[in-house]
């Protein structure tokens, strides 16, 4: 129905390539930027549960995923010594409608990309002011050049450009929290994704390959005191007194490979001003706490996809946000919820709460994903 219509995507990272991928399946020509100068090759791995297995599978891409990736079949909360606080099975229902993965992020990012030309893709190249009329969005590029679309859909990431743009008081939320990722070679015999917890830290590992897995460590830090030290020395520092799998992890820490980062949150969930649409971390990033960031995104691509297909954009545009809001509500306020549990653990009786609520529930993630897998997605 749309397919004459001019629609820019703003952002080649998971998001903005998945629905390039998926407009161009649907006959679509969409233009596509990214304000990077080649494709980029950032981050360390990705675990990618049920729901964004799912909706890759949508994109034709399921096969290949698989054959790049490490399934895991239970996940394990344990205190930093190595006791269990609580365990979950990921073979029974709703969790079994689709494998729970893990694999390197520029292995996944090359299966998104294969087939699309470095051509296609306009680098360096990013909107430095948007002006909308009810019909078309003016754009105006950052090298000088101006363009109209009937569409503008955003995916340019959590610190997006295009949001401030459109939604001028939407300011990230800061959580104190600094974190670290990187990959480590420790034998992955039996292991399966284990999220130790200390007092106000956390430090996961999660298999990706044969004897490979991904290492996720996190510090409440609200004056960036460790943000600021080198990163393998705040890790060693940090996490010296956790247990012998940790260690075997950190051991071999490299600088160079190590990814900084501060959590942080969209103050607000909104997806539609006019013709332009926030999708992916544009429109709901948030902490990793139930590690949906990926799945999100992809689901965002398959639901703003299909309603073009089938309806005039200003219909869709609606649509989209009744499918969407809700649950993207829920995800963001969630994973906030379990990093501010996380830090509740700075205080003794904060730790015995804390712990005991794990006991009791199980793992926040697998709780988490059994109402997301068990809920239409849009």
């Amino acid at each position: 129905m749309n397919k004459n219509k001019k629609i820019l995507i703003v952002g080649a990272g998971i998001a903005g390539i998945s629905l390039y991928r998926k407009l161009r399946a649907f006959g679509f020509s969409p233009d596509i930027i990214e304000q990077a100068d080649s494709w980029r090759q950032d981050g360390a791995a990705i675990c990618l549960p049920a729901n964004a297995v799912l909706e890759l599978d949508k994109l034709g891409l399921k096969d290949e995923l698989l054959n790049s990736a490490h399934q895991v079949f239970d996940i394990e909360y344990a205190l930093a010594d190595g006791r269990e606080l609580a365990s979950a099975s990921l073979k029974q229902s709703p969790c079994d409608k689709a494998p729970f993965v893990a694999l390197m992020r520029g292995k996944l990012m090359e299966i998104l990309r294969a087939g699309i030309d470095l051509a296609e893709v306009k680098f360096s190249t990013q909107i430095d002011s948007i002006s909308q009329s009810s019909e078309q969005v003016l754009v105006n590029f950052n090298h000088g050049g101006t363009a109209q679309y009937d569409l503008v859909i955003a995916a340019d990431g959590i610190n997006s450009k295009t949001r401030g743009l459109v939604f001028p008081n939407s300011e990230l939320n800061y959580s104190g929290v600094t974190n670290w990722r990187f990959t480590a070679q420790i034998s992955t015999k039996n292991l399966h994704p284990v999220y130790y917890v200390g007092s106000d830290s956390a430090f996961m590992i999660y298999p990706i390959a044969d004897d490979k897995v991904y290492c996720y460590a996190q510090i409440f830090d609200k004056d960036k005191s460790y943000f600021n030290q080198a990163a393998h020395e705040a890790i060693q520092t940090l996490f010296k007194h956790y247990c012998q799998p940790v260690q075997q992890a950190i051991a071999q820490l490299n600088r160079q490979d190590i990814v900084v980062g501060e959590l942080k949150s969209v103050s607000q969930v909104k997806a539609v001003q006019q013709k332009v649409l926030l999708i992916g971390d544009a429109l709901h990033g948030c902490p990793p706490s139930l590690q949906q960031g990926v799945g999100l995104a992809l689901e965002d691509v398959n639901c703003i996809s299909e309603l073009l297909a089938q309806m005039p954009i200003e219909q869709a545009l609606v649509q989209f946000e009744s499918n969407r809001l809700t649950r993207i509500k829920w995800v963001v306020d969630e994973s906030n919820k379990i990093i501010k549990l996380a830090g509740i653990g700075r205080f003794a009786i904060g730790r015995f709460l804390r712990n005991l609520k794990i006991k009791k529930g199980g793992p926040a993630n697998v709780i988490g994903w059994k109402k997301l897998l068990s809920e239409k997605a849009y």
